[in-house]
């Protein structure tokens, strides 16, 4: 028991790969990585009915690095930790819809994709 919650927390605490509330069968997705204490990377990845969702951060001399795929047929919503600092560009395929707090939020449809944030100093 307890190792699957350690298993829960790690999917959807440190990579942040989690269905919103209300959503059915992962066609809708959240990625929002919750970055902790010194740790400086992080990959994961779920088996959705669609396939296969992966996140994969870096934290490095300020620099947040997130490279996420989202599976066929699918869509997701992206939380960048920013650090408190600006945006970064959406890489192509992905929309920037607003900040909210301390995370950029996206919206994605399926593909693979690189978010770059730089935290303010």
């Amino acid at each position: 028991m307890i190792l699957l919650q350690i298993e829960e927390w790690f999917h959807s605490g440190l990579a942040g790969i989690r269905r919103p509330r209300g959503g059915v069968a992962y066609r809708e997705l959240v990625v929002d990585p919750r970055p902790v204490g010194t740790l400086t990377h992080v990959a994961g990845s779920y088996r959705t009915p669609y396939g296969e969702v992966s996140s994969e951060w870096t934290r490095t001399d300020g620099v947040f690095r997130l490279r996420v795929e989202v599976p066929p047929n699918t869509t997701a919503e992206i939380r960048v930790p920013t650090g408190g600092g600006k945006p970064g560009q959406a890489p192509d395929g992905a929309r920037f819809e607003r900040v909210d707090g301390d995370r950029a939020v996206y919206r994605a449809g399926s593909g693979s994709y690189l978010f770059i944030a730089h935290e303010k100093r």
